[in-house]
């Protein structure tokens, strides 16, 4: 979803600019939330375990930092 943009030599209204607002702040979440995947060690590097528990490990590692963020 993207923001709406200015018409040339225009303003928005204040619905627009309110929809931008709120696209914006969830856009950021979004984008904070895959910055942290990538550091994450295991996702950087690459996985050598078992394809088949890197699920789990992925859901035990998001409800970490869940748990940390509170």
């Amino acid at each position: 979803m993207t923001p709406r943009k200015k018409p040339k030599g225009g303003e928005l209204s204040t619905n627009d600019k309110a929809n931008n607002k709120t696209i914006s702040s969830i856009r950021s979440a979004v984008e904070r939330c895959i910055a942290h995947v990538k550091n994450w060690k295991i996702l950087a590097t690459g996985y050598r375990g078992r394809l088949a528990e890197l699920p789990t490990i992925i859901r035990i590692i998001a409800a970490l930092e869940f748990y940390r963020l509170g």
